[in-house]
Parts: structure tokens; C-alpha cells; sequence
């Protein structure tokens, strides 16, 4: 199992704790809810949704969380800032997990922080994500807002190779965040297609033994180029997805993004398996879990 020489962070991020040595703390895994063409969601602009449909999904994750030992953020996406509003108060009515801030337009993230700025659910709300395209106005609305968790993407595509992306987050992207004042900095190392999860995944590794921060990715983002076998063949799907998720893990992932939260049912155990296994391996280079709620006292 890896260790990194260099210090690895650990944040706590409302109940739950990310970073560290691989086996110290399990994967928090990533959950979409409320994403573009979800079918629970009847209003995108509004945020108009049907609650008990919610309700069920986040129940569900939970109970795997639990029975795992995986801890969970939530990634409600948004169009609009009302719509992301509206999901964040409802997450958060539900569950005392950490949430993302998540839109494909920045105006809407922005005008949500803005919202919640100074309200007690700063503390586990996470923006996603700080990246190549940065402006001025988001790190002044961040700094502004009192945001102090947020993902820094370490993707674009002039940086491909992971030591490129090295070079991105040294060049760019960190000094962007300090500047933003965040203080609980976590990586996304980037997802273009199926193959390019190997170089996520590399770069993983990389920002870990480069910098000590809590990084993951996105394989979601590949995982749907194979739609139509997911719907040919579930059970194909999920066991090469599973491949694909315990590759990042492999290389010291501390989050994935594992997409729309219905998959929670496969993603967990798979993840958990794969914690368990690097958590027991780490006994040889002086490595344990931070918890008895590990997954390695859960499953086996």
C-alpha cells in the first residue's frame, strides 16, 4: 500500500473527515442528486421536485453509508440559484452530511453562496469547484461569502499529463485559493474519457505525494460513454465500474464522484471492499484506521 512521505492533510468537514494516509480514513463517496434530466426533478429553473422520491434516495445512501462505514457528501445540481437554494435546504433538512455548492454556471453557484453567507450551513457547504476558467468576481464572492471548503479542479486541456497538472495547481490554481481564502483544499484531478481515469488517477497519487491535500476525481464523467451497455447489461456495467472506481482508490483517492445517487446500492460495497482491503495492508507499514467505523471492521 502507498504512503506518502509528505504530511497528508485531514479536514473535518461537518461530521465527516477526509484526507490522510490510504487505509487511515475511508473514501467519501460522492452522490448527484437533483443533476440535468433527473427524473424526480419536475421544475430545473424552479427546483420543483418530488420529495418523497428525494427523501428515499438520500435514505437509501445513508443506510449504505452507514452499514459501510464510507462517509457521504451530497452533490445537489443546480441550474439556477433558486433551484440550488432550494435542494441545499432541503439536503440539509435530511441529513447532516457536508454539501456541494454545484451548478454548470458559475452566476448560479455564486448567487447560492451569497444566500447562505453567514448562515450555520457554511460550515459543511463545499464549492465545487475553483478552476482554470476562474474570475475575479468568484474569489471575491468566495472570500466575501466566508467560504472555507472547496474543490480546486487540476484539469484543463493544456494540462493533461498529470505533472501538468502539478504545474497548473503550483502556477495557478493554488495561489487562486489561497487568495479566496479557503482553507480545506481538496483536488479533483480531472476525468476526460474512460482511458484518461488511468492519468486521474496517476495525478491522484501525485497531488498527494506533491502537496499532502485530500484528492479524488469524477469516473462518472467517463462511466456514461458506456450508456448503452448500462442499459443492455447492469450487471456488466457495474462490474467494470466497480474496476474503475477501485482504480483511483488504488492510487489514494480520498473522494470520488461517483454520479447520479441511484448507483449507491453497487458503489458502496465495491468502495468499502476495496477501503477494507488497503486499510488491512497498511498494517505492514504502520498505517491504521482512524476509526472503528472503518469499513475493514464493517464488512470482514
Amino acid at each position: 500500500m502507498p504512503v506518502f512521505e509528505r504530511e497528508q492533510k485531514t479536514y473535518t468537514i461537518g461530521t465527516v473527515d477526509i484526507g490522510g494516509q490510504p487505509g487511515q480514513h475511508p473514501t467519501v463517496l460522492i452522490g448527484s442528486i437533483f443533476f440535468g434530466k433527473h427524473k424526480i426533478v419536475s421544475d430545473p429553473i424552479r427546483g420543483i421536485f418530488n420529495k418523497d422520491k428525494a427523501r428515499a434516495q438520500l435514505a437509501q445512501e445513508a443506510a449504505l453509508s452507514a452499514a459501510t462505514g464510507n462517509p457521504r457528501f451530497i452533490d445537489p445540481i443546480g441550474e439556477t440559484a433558486e433551484a440550488i437554494i432550494r435542494y441545499v435546504e432541503f439536503v440539509a433538512e435530511q441529513t447532516d452530511a457536508p454539501i456541494l455548492i454545484d451548478s454548470p454556471y458559475q452566476a448560479a453557484r455564486l448567487d447560492a453562496l451569497r444566500h447562505f453567507a453567514g448562515k450555520p450551513i457554511m460550515s459543511r457547504i463545499i464549492y465545487n469547484s475553483i478552476a482554470e476558467d476562474y474570475t475575479e468576481e468568484e474569489i471575491s464572492c468566495l472570500k466575501e461569502c466566508g467560504v472555507k471548503n472547496a474543490i480546486v479542479l487540476a484539469f484543463s486541456t493544456g494540462a493533461l499529463r498529470p505533472k501538468d497538472r502539478i504545474r497548473l495547481m503550483k502556477d495557478m490554481l493554488l495561489p487562486v485559493a489561497e487568495r479566496a481564502g479557503i482553507e480545506n483544499i481538496m483536488v479533483d484531478t480531472g476525468v476526460l474519457d474512460l482511458p484518461s481515469v488511468s492519468w486521474a488517477a496517476t495525478a491522484i497519487h501525485e497531488v498527494k505525494k506533491e502537496f499532502g491535500f485530500p484528492a479524488g476525481c469524477a469516473p462518472a464523467n467517463a462511466l456514461f460513454v458506456w450508456d448503452k451497455k448500462r442499459r443492455q447489461d447492469p450487471a456488466t456495467f457495474q462490474a467494470a465500474a466497480s474496476a474503475v472506481l477501485g482504480m483511483t482508490q488504488h492510487y489514494g483517492a480520498d473522494f470520488i464522484l461517483y454520479g447520479p445517487m441511484r448507483f449507491a446500492p453497487w458503489v458502496y460495497p465495491a468502495c468499502s471492499a476495496i477501503d477494507a482491503m488497503t486499510a488491512y495492508g497498511g498494517r505492514f507499514s504502520g498505517v491504521r484506521p482512524a476509526t472503528k467505523g472503518h469499513p475493514l471492521y464493517n464488512i470482514f
